[in-house]
């Protein structure tokens, strides 16, 4: 709605949002004034904050209002304290949230919900553009503070990082690479959430070509990453998503590829699809053991996804371009 620049859209993005922020915080005031929390209900509001308030960045990082080195600090924290979280719940730890990182979260809402009512209004770019300091100064506090806390989480839980840390099942870098710093420690889809979380890597400002290399990098460094966690948890254990990420990042990296996100999400449908379900030959390398093959049902389901990709790409200009005689 946001990218569109409709201002009728923006107005419904802007209702939307605050109405999200509002019942937010309402249903976590209600929920302890009843007495109906719930250590489930502790652990999804924080994450759904996170969604909401990072879901208006990323449409006003898509029109330029906010730089995406903001963006990649805010939702790399996010990343980090939700898998933190993750872990601290599978282990029936506590984790400490403080008073700083709720004032970041109110200052990210309430100046998205600032900037989304400027641009609702007909002089909406304008108006960005006379203030564009103080969005600037906004952005940057807000970004000091999203470090801030991150800093501020990993001294108040201390206990809970050395645990992650120094627990056997996770000694190291290679087990860091194979589960993509944890990642792979998800209840919900793990897999699944790598793959959304490789996506990211499209809001650097890196070529398609600096892509590939990083991508070549990450097979060689995940091959004997994959081969010690499966000493661990045994073959192809879910733990394992580097080879998601991947994966993704070599249907990215394929210079056809457009960052659309009609384009992205294509690929990630495709992609899971065709490694979930595993169509031939992907169900026969299935059946083989090793790090090597591990990565190599992903790397054809991420071939099969580029094949499809640059048919439905193929299609769609043919078609535009009909359109236009």
């Amino acid at each position: 709605m946001i990218r569109s620049g409709d201002h009728s859209l923006i107005i419904y993005a802007l209702i939307i949002y605050s109405i999200g922020a509002i019942t937010d915080y309402l249903d976590g005031l209600i929920a302890r004034k009843w007495g109906n929390t719930s250590s489930f209900g502790s652990f999804l509001d924080p994450i759904a904050d996170k969604v909401l308030t990072n879901a208006a960045l990323l449409g006003l990082m898509a029109i330029g209002v906010i730089a995406p080195w903001i963006i990649i600090i805010i939702i790399g924290r996010d990343i980090f304290i939700t898998l933190l979280r993750i872990y601290a719940d599978r282990n029936g730890m506590p984790i400490i949230t403080s008073t700083s990182a709720k004032i970041k979260t109110a200052i990210q809402l309430s100046s998205s919900i600032l900037i989304l009512l400027m641009l609702s209004l007909e002089s909406g770019i304008q108006l960005i553009d006379s203030f564009g300091f103080v969005v600037d100064i906004t952005m940057y506090v807000i970004a000091f503070l999203t470090l801030y806390t991150s800093v501020e989480y990993c001294f108040q839980n201390k206990q809970l990082l050395n645990h992650l840390f120094l627990e056997p099942r996770i000694p190291g870098l290679k087990s860091m690479i194979a589960t993509c710093f944890g990642i792979g420690y998800s209840p919900f889809a793990p897999g699944t959430i790598a793959s959304v979380m490789s996506i990211l890597v499209t809001i650097l400002p890196i070529s398609h070509f600096q892509l590939q290399i990083a991508t070549v990098i990450a097979i060689i460094l995940a091959i004997p990453s994959i081969q010690y966690v499966e000493t661990l948890h045994g073959d192809d254990s879910s733990v394992i998503v580097i080879d998601e990420v991947i994966g993704m990042w070599i249907i990215l990296s394929m210079d056809f590829v457009v960052y659309t996100p009609a384009i992205l999400v294509l690929a990630l449908i495709l992609f899971r699809l065709f490694d979930i379900f595993k169509p031939f030959p992907i169900n026969i390398i299935n059946r083989k053991k090793g790090a090597f093959w591990v990565l190599a049902d992903d790397i054809v389901a991420a071939l099969l996804t580029i094949i499809f990709l640059y048919i439905f790409m193929i299609i769609q200009i043919g078609s535009n371009l009909l359109l236009m005689r």
